[in-house]
């Protein structure tokens, strides 16, 4: 009897054998990567970024040292940006609930816009440096990014989306007048809206301002626009965007 019951055992001790063995070789075995979702990046030193700023002082704009004017202002700016941008294997973005996986490269395409409508004014300086003034704006603004993400493999989805944010903008910079007509100048420009919301834009600039005609000024220089929206829902990629170059703007004073 006792030899009947070792030989019944030994089938059962086989199995169990065989599926703690398979349990070990399956906690061995390499897990699937994890897919990493990226940020969408546009990074374009190469761009120009374009203005135009209407400046409205109703008590006229003073130039005598120490004089202070204040005055309204609207201003409108736009930039294109574009950079590729290479995906590992295990990396993919999203926009939208469309996605493009890597291994792979893609191309982003950005097209930034921003304007204001706010409350300007400026201090002279005295004596020695009565040629240098402060300007500062405080008003509210509006930007509004189109981002695009396209694939070089043909068929492709096409992962887009728009995003819109309006807020408080603030600006201040000094201008040197090196005569009546020609200046450089600086500005840095924010736009916020502490703390309801995690969005901000950054709009520094450095020109050189030309004034033909006591109405108009052209502006020469070099500006960048930086902004990092906030996601539209959880399953997007971040948008960071930087575009920088040389720009052409058109001030119309009055």
């Amino acid at each position: 009897m006792k030899r009947l019951l070792m030989h019944a055992a030994s089938p059962v001790n086989a199995i169990g054998g065989i599926l703690i063995a398979a349990l070990e070789l399956s906690a061995c075995a390499p897990l699937p990567p994890t897919r990493v979702l990226k940020p969408i990046e546009v990074n374009d030193a190469h761009t120009t970024i374009p203005s135009a700023r209407l400046s409205w002082y109703p008590q006229g704009f003073d130039t005598a040292p120490g004089s202070r004017n204040l005055g309204v202002e609207l201003e409108y700016a736009r930039g294109v940006g574009r950079s590729d941008q290479i995906l590992g294997s295990n990396d993919f973005i999203s926009l939208g609930g469309k996605n493009l996986d890597g291994p792979q490269e893609v191309h982003n395409h950005a097209e930034l816009q921003y304007g204001h409508v706010a409350f300007t004014g400026s201090q002279r300086f005295w004596g020695a440096v009565s040629s240098l003034e402060v300007e500062w704006a405080a008003g509210l603004g509006h930007t509004q990014l189109n981002l695009i993400s396209e694939s070089r493999v043909a068929g492709s989805v096409v992962p887009s989306a728009r995003y819109e944010f309006s807020g408080v903008t603030l600006g201040v910079g000094p201008r040197w007048n090196i005569t009546n007509e020609l200046a450089v100048e600086g500005r840095l420009q924010v736009l916020h809206f502490w703390p309801l919301s995690n969005d901000e834009l950054w709009y520094p600039e450095i020109a050189l301002r030309y004034r033909p005609f006591k109405d108009v000024a052209l502006r020469m220089g070099y500006s960048t626009m930086e902004y990092k929206p906030s996601k539209q829902n959880g399953e997007d990629s971040a948008a960071r965007v930087q575009i920088r170059g040389p720009f052409l703007g058109l001030q119309l004073v009055f």
